[in-house]
């Protein structure tokens, strides 16, 4: 199972029982600002890897540029 929780934490849990043995994990990952938490994508790889993916998001603003004048010495 994967979660997102208040928008910043991933929550990703799981277990595997095979024949011989029983395997759970249970982990958090805090994600950034800039990611997009409601695009997560995970996907399982062929040899058992499990990738989780967001894209990143821009702040929606450009860098605001001001100009400094410069005095003169008299």
């Amino acid at each position: 199972d994967i979660e997102v929780i208040g928008g910043r934490v991933i929550h990703i849990k799981g277990e595997k029982t095979t024949s011989s043995s029983q395997v759970s994990f249970d982990k958090r990952f805090s994600i950034g600002q800039h990611l997009n938490e409601s695009n997560l994508k995970a996907k399982l790889s062929k040899d058992g890897k499990l990738i989780v993916s967001a894209p990143k998001v821009g702040t929606g603003k450009k860098e605001e540029v001001r100009k400094i004048p410069i005095a003169e010495e008299l």
